[in-house]
């Protein structure tokens, strides 16, 4: 069994990955998404997997896995809503519905190596408005996302969850790959090269300023740093492997460095890499990728996480993939009907394309969430 499914995460990223067998399923949780998608998808999600497991109140749902990919929040704020009330729930002694059995997260901190980060500690004692009315709402978002992976470290030292087993350290590419029963897990980013220049680029060109002065000035280039590099570079990035069938998982890396990880794990053939699944990077965004980058990856289904908020997914992203794929032998899957984004102006210019595309003889499908559902499934294996 191998199963991807893609949560209702409006504008982030929240997937659950099914293995195993039929009488024995493992689930794998990636992401949580952002605000709000903890408690309309991601808990009842889990609670309806839980009743179909017929599990009693006092048997929790095992999580072989769960991983947050990087620190932006639109990724990491459900995940630490519900580590917040497994701890709570410890605490107070009542069930906890889930026992998680490994973890994965990069903290801002752990990526630079430092532990006394002018930016996070910025973030910790400024309120996500007050921050707003410095840096407008993307740079609240930014810099709440160092304040809540710093959270999420202490949350998981408290819980006995720490340490990225079996990296013991940060999950990086570079290390042999991980079986987790009848998964075969590949981490190809974020590289080792690229955290060491992350480090030097942070201590040279922001650090130095904020240590010197915290107006908006340096918390804006704080923000643009932590949005443009940090969270991009360092976005762990995983080819999933079980029953003959293959996942890239991307979070919001790179495209070139998701690129250079590949070829120095010796994953392509001839220069390319099969997968039946793609999930987009950054939902869509033509930021993070280039033409090379679909030639390299060829995949069955391409996977959008996004509801037009901070426009994604581009426009420009989808007609670069109808260029590069003119067989039309494959699928795109968006998480929310056009019609129903967050942002209309951008889900009508998505749908109009597509009509478009369709008027020309394209032929390759488009399937989208139903709107009432919690969740797709891709159901590979």
């Amino acid at each position: 069994m191998l199963i991807l499914e893609a949560l209702r995460a409006k504008y982030g990223d929240a997937l659950l990955l099914h293995f195993g067998t039929k009488e024995k399923p493992q689930l794998i949780v990636i992401d949580g998404g952002p605000p709000g998608v903890y408690n309309d998808a991601l808990k009842p999600r889990l609670e309806e997997i839980r009743k179909q497991r017929k599990l009693a109140e006092n048997k929790p749902l095992d999580i072989e896995l769960m991983m947050v990919s990087h620190i932006d929040e639109d990724h990491i704020a459900g995940v630490l809503q519900l580590v917040r009330k497994m701890k709570d729930l410890k605490e107070s002694k009542q069930p906890v519905p889930w026992n998680i059995r490994r973890f994965w997260h990069n903290s801002f901190d752990d990526l630079l190596g430092n532990d006394d980060v002018s930016v996070a500690s910025s973030a910790s004692v400024m309120s996500p408005a007050s921050i707003g009315d410095m840096l407008g709402t993307k740079g609240s978002l930014i810099l709440a996302s160092v304040g809540q992976g710093r959270e999420l470290r202490k949350l998981l030292d408290a819980l006995q969850l720490a340490g990225n087993p079996p990296f013991d350290g940060l999950v990086r590419a570079g290390k042999k790959a991980i079986t987790l029963g009848n998964l075969k897990l590949t981490v190809v980013a974020p590289l080792e090269e690229n955290l060491h220049e992350l480090q030097e680029e942070w201590d040279k060109e922001v650090k130095a300023i904020l240590k010197k002065e915290k107006n908006k000035e340096a918390l804006a280039k704080a923000a643009a740093y932590v949005d443009e590099s940090v969270a991009n570079l360092s976005s762990i990035v995983v080819l999933v492997e079980g029953d003959g069938k293959r996942i890239l998982l991307t979070g919001d890396g790179r495209g070139d460095h998701t690129l250079q990880g590949l070829k120095k794990a010796k994953l392509l053939k001839d220069g390319q890499l099969k997968v039946d699944v793609l999930k987009m990077p950054h939902h869509g965004s033509v930021r993070n990728i280039d033409e090379d980058y679909f030639e390299t990856i060829q995949a069955d289904h391409y996977v959008m996480s996004a509801d037009g908020k901070f426009d994604n997914p581009d426009l420009a992203t989808l007609q670069m993939l109808s260029k590069m794929r003119p067989d039309d032998d494959f699928t795109i899957h968006l998480t929310y009907p056009t019609d129903k984004f967050n942002v209309p102006a951008i889900g009508n210019e998505i749908a109009k394309f597509f009509e478009k595309e369709k008027a020309a003889g394209r032929k390759y499908k488009v399937e989208t969430r139903k709107p009432d559902d919690l969740s797709f499934q891709l159901k590979l294996a």
